[in-house]
C-alpha cells in the first residue's frame, strides 16, 4: 500500500533553517523540535521545553562510517539537555518528540525510547550508543494503538528533519516485486548493492579486492577503507575485505572504488543481472520519459 498524502508543516521561529524548528503533521498532535546544541540557551526559553518527551541526540565525527545517535526519554528536558551538554561530546544536533496535547505521559515516552532503539538497531543507518533496547515496556491495548500512530509521525518527522534514524537501508517493495539489484565484478572482487533515493548499499557477503592499487593507496579509496575495516563493516576474510553488513555510500562510484580497490565510475560498473549499466538504463528510461511528454 503505497503511503498516504500528508501536509507537513516546518515553524522556524528565529527566523532561520540553521537555529531551532518545530515540524508537525498538521493533523496530529505529534511535534518535533530540532535545535543545534549551540542554540540550546534560546531553547530552554520556549514553552515546547516544558513538555516531557522523547529525544535524540545526532551527530559523529569525519572519521566515522556512519554518523552516531542517541536515544533517550525525559520528564525533565532542561536538566537532561544540560547534563548531556556537560558529559557527551558527539552531538550537535537535539530533537525531541512531544505531544502539543500534554497527553504524553511516562509510559509514552518509556515505549518510544525502546521503540525507537530498536528500530533504529535494526536500520543500522547510525551508529547508536545507547547498547540494547532491552524488554518492551507494558502499555495497555488503547495506548499500543496510539502509540504505533505517535511513533509513525515521529519517524516521519524526523527524516524530514534530516534524520532518517529508522528508514531502513533497503526499502520494501511492492507486493511481488522485489527490488532491483546491481553486480560488480573485477578482479578478487565480487558484490552486489541496491540503488536507493540517498545512495548505493552494498550488501552484506560482497567481498572486495584486499590490496588497492598503487594509485589508490591515498585519498578516497583508502580512507574509505580503513574506517570501514576499523568499524568491523569490512572484515578480512580468505584474502579479501568482506562486507559483514549492508553498508549505504552516498553514489555508486563511491562503492565501486572501495570494492574494486581504485579509481572507478560506478555508473557504468554497476550492473544488472543483464549486464546492463546503471546510466544505460536511467538514460534509457529518461528517453521514455521524454517521449511520453510530446
Amino acid at each position: 500500500m503505497q503511503p498516504s498524502a500528508k501536509t507537513l508543516q516546518i515553524f522556524l521561529p528565529q527566523g532561520s533553517p540553521s537555529g531551532i524548528r518545530i515540524a508537525e503533521l498538521t493533523t496530529r498532535i505529534v511535534q518535533a523540535v530540532a535545535c543545534p546544541r549551540t542554540g540550546l540557551e534560546a531553547l530552554f526559553q520556549r514553552q515546547e521545553i516544558g513538555h516531557i518527551a522523547t529525544y535524540f541526540l545526532f551527530g559523529g565525527s569525519d572519521e566515522e562510517s556512519k554518523p552516531e545517535a542517541y536515544v533517550g526519554q525525559t520528564e525533565d528536558l532542561v536538566a537532561r539537555l544540560k547534563a548531556h551538554d556537560a558529559k557527551k561530546e558527539f552531538w550537535h544536533t537535539v530533537v525531541f518528540l512531544i505531544s502539543r496535547t500534554h497527553s504524553f505521559t511516562q509510559a509514552h515516552i518509556r515505549w518510544l525510547e525502546w521503540k525507537g532503539i530498536a528500530t533504529a538497531t535494526s536500520a543500522n543507518r547510525y551508529h547508536l550508543s545507547n547498547g540494547n533496547a532491552g524488554s518492551e515496556p507494558f502499555v495497555t491495548e488503547a495506548m499500543m494503538a496510539d502509540l504505533e500512530e505517535v511513533f509513525e509521525t515521529g519517524s516521519i518527522l524526523l527524516e524530514a528533519l534530516g534524520q532518517p534514524l529508522f528508514r531502513p537501508l533497503i526499502e520494501k517493495s511492492s507486493p511481488g516485486v522485489a527490488p532491483e539489484e546491481w553486480f560488480l565484478n573485477g578482479p578478487e572482487a565480487s558484490a552486489r548493492g541496491s540503488y536507493s533515493s540517498d545512495g548505493f548499499v552494498v550488501r552484506e557477503g560482497s567481498y572486495c579486492r584486499l590490496k588497492a592499487v598503487d594509485s589508490a593507496q591515498t585519498g578516497f579509496v583508502s580512507s574509505a577503507r580503513q574506517r570501514l575495516v576499523a568499524d568491523w563493516i569490512l572484515v578480512e576474510e580468505g584474502g579479501h575485505y568482506v562486507f559483514k553488513e549492508d553498508y549505504l555510500f552516498k553514489s555508486p562510484s563511491g562503492a565501486a572504488m572501495v570494492v574494486l580497490g581504485r579509481a572507478a565510475n560506478g555508473w557504468l560498473e554497476w550492473k544488472n543481472k543483464d549486464g546492463v549499466p546503471i546510466d544505460q538504463l536511467r538514460k534509457k528510461a529518461a528517453a521514455e520519459v521524454a517521449l511520453g511528454d510530446l
